[in-house]
């Protein structure tokens, strides 16, 4: 077998190339070794049979090139050597790894140099990688990685020890966050080597757990994160059978030093919390600023001030939160009684909604504490939302016990903060995680609770739609008299000669944002949530505003999800009367999906069904999905006369079938449409007001109007949203004599109709026809059907 072409250039190359040139070749030479993985795999024999082929012979003298470079003297020669293990390590298989012992004690020896920290966070990485492939190999564990496994660690260290106070780091922090990310893959798969460091560790990553601006250094976000990881995996370091032991005590101190950070944080308040699991706070001296930690090796570095404190007091809530989010080498005990009591006295305390006098403060605290104190308020309840979300995908169905708690937590967080997105976005992605688990078993008061936080989503959908207006409250403009004058505004002759001559103009451009743009996760979270709103809750719990609202968000943001959730949820109330379904518009905007097809074709033939009982014709006939919509339509408009001639034929009381279920009179020679709009397309998303609708049938044609009737305005009020339901035929309209206008003129509305109130007794068809409606048999089974008719 002939050796590929790659395997010689790389030996010239490492041969003739000049040391200090090798570093601008590692490119090059790097993509050579990655498409030599075949010889370098391959099992060398030194009794090969095959004398004639010289794969062997190059394999050999590129490891020995590469030993050469890594034990040599020039720093270039090591950085280009450490580049070429790494390349060979990651093709070579078995057969590299057997033979990297040399490699590993010239890595080491590179951190132990004063080489760049290029070179070293180089090694760094490829000692890491070499060390989690050897674990599959028992022999190779025990001959080249427990020997040269605390060398390698006991370099590391020295590389991050922490310095003398007022002295700088040695390294930069993006270093430290290489080595910590390295430890904690290897603590996991090395536990008992390891143990003898965890001290060391602790000691050396402490710093970074909880900085705060008091800190002399500025610590990213990833190296919070990789410290904390890998000093909640120090627990697989316990003797025996102790980690579970040790994991506990480890999340039990931090919620101690939680509480010791609100202790200080939240001086300037009387808290109203008793502790359930035995706490007792601690007196604070009201003279001097806030402050906590200290400088032992056991604490977290000192701090001062209410924003420190606030920084402090979020960074423990992320290291409990990230407890649950790391695996445990053995079962464990999770104090949630001493969590929830902790998330509990934090979210008791809440920014005041007005003036102070609505929250008891501490009369020795100044002002401007207080005040500090408020703004950093909403970053820390965000904190307490992130620790929730985090326990409840660690514990799954374990945590319904907590979920009515943690979501009486979640609402009183949420609407004390509305304003602000991330609290906002927070609470949507714990909501989101809290519907699955309880929510079809939340009563009546916990659903209440919830209409803030329904209101917020769909306001949230809308604003980014488009069919709700960012500044909603602005100055209206003075009032103009009934005869058309304008009265114009006299100033007061005891203002200042200084006064805005624009505060004495008619219109006024000023206006206040209620919400600022959101985030693409954010409004990923949000569309998310709507459906669950519609599934996940009790709807009989629900307001009849809530629902009207949900269902006309979920048909102006498109949202097939949520329109099918609205569909395949219908709204009844405490009396048993069902409300108008949407489905018309979910036909409408999604015309060829098999889902809503499928719904759609179960739902006609339960229409169909329930309303031809008597005709044996089309009951054996049926309706064929291939004809769709248009043909159902065309259908029962060919029926009789008593369906293109309706206004004429039905007495006294009936209705003419509408979407929506509205009523239709004629005065004054032109057509109107009466019923309010609760499920219409004009709307208040802050009062939604919608009264009991009763059941139609979604697949009537719609009925046209001559004259818009008068509704008062609203933010969502587009013209090119309204909805026009009239598929395959034009709608039924009243001749006026004004066939052009009234066709200008036509708009499809959704009016309230009375509710038909359902009654145990015998509703025979007679009844029906009486309070003129045409009810929607939600039943899709045939037995449904047959009592049906057998009633009738």
């Amino acid at each position: 077998m002939a050796a590929p072409p790659e395997l010689r250039v790389l030996c010239r190359r490492l041969a003739s190339t000049p040391v200090d040139d090798l570093p601008r070749l590692c490119p090059l030479l790097v993509s050579h070794v990655l498409r030599c993985g075949g010889p370098l795999s391959a099992p060398q024999d030194a009794k090969s049979k095959d004398k004639s082929s010289e794969t062997p012979m190059l394999v050999h003298k590129l490891r020995t090139h590469i030993t050469t470079l890594l034990t040599g003297k020039n720093p270039a020669g090591r950085f280009a050597a450490v580049c070429l293990v790494k390349a060979v390590i990651d093709v070579g298989g078995w057969e590299s790894l057997r033979a990297s012992d040399p490699w590993l004690r010239g890595l080491i020896g590179v951190l132990q140099k004063p080489d760049p920290l290029a070179s070293k966070e180089l090694c760094i990485v490829t000692l890491t990688k070499i060390y989690m492939l050897l674990q599959g190999y028992q022999t190779l564990v025990r001959e080249m990685a427990t020997p040269t496994l605390p060398s390698y660690v006991t370099a590391c260290l020295q590389l991050i020890k922490p310095p003398a106070s007022g002295k700088p780091l040695k390294v930069p922090s993006a270093f430290v966050d290489t080595v910590a990310s390295s430890l904690s893959k290897l603590v996991v798969l090395y536990p008992t080597t390891l143990r003898p460091f965890a001290a060391q560790t602790k000691t050396a990553l402490r710093a970074y757990i909880a900085p705060t601006s008091s800190d002399a250094l500025v610590v990213s976000q990833s190296l919070r994160e990789s410290s904390r990881r890998l000093f909640i995996l120090l627990s697989y370091t316990a003797p025996k059978n102790g980690t579970s032991d040790e994991w506990v005590r480890a999340i039990r101190s931090t919620i101690l030093d939680c509480h010791g950070t609100i202790d200080q944080f939240f001086r300037a308040v009387v808290e109203s919390w008793e502790s359930a699991t035995g706490y007792r706070s601690q007196a604070v001296r009201t003279n001097v600023d806030p402050s906590g930690g200290g400088d032992s090796a056991e604490e977290l570095p000192s701090w001062t001030g209410v924003h420190a404190g606030a920084e402090r007091l979020i960074g423990l809530l992320e290291f409990l939160a990230e407890y649950f989010n790391n695996p445990t080498k053995a079962p464990v005990t999770v104090p949630l009684g001493e969590l929830l009591d902790l998330t509990a006295r934090i979210t008791l305390v809440t920014p005041p909604s007005g003036s102070e006098d609505t929250i008891a403060t501490n009369p020795a605290i100044g002002r401007d504490e207080k005040a500090e104190l408020w703004s950093v308020l909403p970053d820390v309840h965000s904190a307490v939302l992130r620790l929730h979300h985090a326990l409840i995908r660690r514990l799954g169905e374990n945590s319904v016990p907590l979920a009515t708690d943690i979501l009486d937590q979640m609402v009183r967080v949420s609407n004390a903060s509305r304003p602000i997105p991330a609290v906002r976005e927070t609470a949507y992605a714990l909501t989101k995680e809290l519907l699955p688990l309880s929510g079809p078993t939340l009563p009546k008061l916990t659903v209440d609770s919830l209409a803030p936080l329904i209101k917020t989503v769909c306001q949230d959908i809308l604003l980014s739609t488009g069919h709700l207006e960012a500044n909603p409250s602005q100055e209206k403009p003075n009032p103009t008299p009934t005869n058309g004058t304008k009265q114009q505004q006299k100033p007061n002759p005891n203002t200042s000669a200084n006064t805005n001559a624009d505060a004495y103009s008619t219109s006024s451009s000023s206006s206040t944002t209620t919400f600022s743009p959101l985030s693409t996760a954010h409004l990923t979270t949000t569309t998310t949530l709507l459906p669950l709103f519609l599934s996940h809750l009790p709807q009989p719990n629900l307001a009849p505003d809530l629902r009207g609202l949900l269902d006309r968000t979920a048909i102006l943001a498109h949202s097939k999800d949520a329109m099918l959730a609205s569909c395949l949820h219908p709204y009844k109330d405490s009396r048993g009367r069902y409300y108008p379904s949407i489905l018309p518009f979910l036909v409408r905007q999604f015309p060829r999906d098999q889902g809503v097809e499928v719904l759609r074709s179960n739902l006609i033939r339960g229409v169909r069904g329930g309303g031809r009982s008597g005709d044996d014709d089309h009951e054996e006939e049926g309706w064929d999905p291939r004809v769709g919509l248009e043909g159902l339509l065309l259908q029962q408009q060919g029926d009789g006369d008593e369906e293109k001639n309706g206004d004429e034929e039905m007495g006294e009381g009936e209705q003419v079938p509408t979407v929506g279920g509205g009523d239709q009179e004629e005065g004054e020679g032109k057509g109107k449409v009466s019923g309010g709009g609760g499920w219409g397309v004009e709307m208040d998303v802050d009062d939604a007001s919608a009264a009991a609708p009763e059941s139609v049938n979604p697949f009537a044609a719609v009925t046209a109007t001559e004259k818009k009737p008068a509704r008062p305005a609203s933010p969502l009020k587009r013209k090119s949203e309204l909805f026009e339901l009239g598929v395959g035929n034009p709608p039924k309209r009243v001749d006026t004599g004004k066939a052009a206008a009234a066709e200008a003129e036509q708009v499809a509305v959704m009016p309230k109709p009375k509710p038909v109130e359902k009654k145990g007794g015998d509703e025979s068809g007679d009844e029906s026809d009486s309070e003129g409606s045409v009810q929607i048999d939600m039943t899709l089974d045939d037995e449904g059907e047959e009592e049906e008719e057998d009633d009738q």
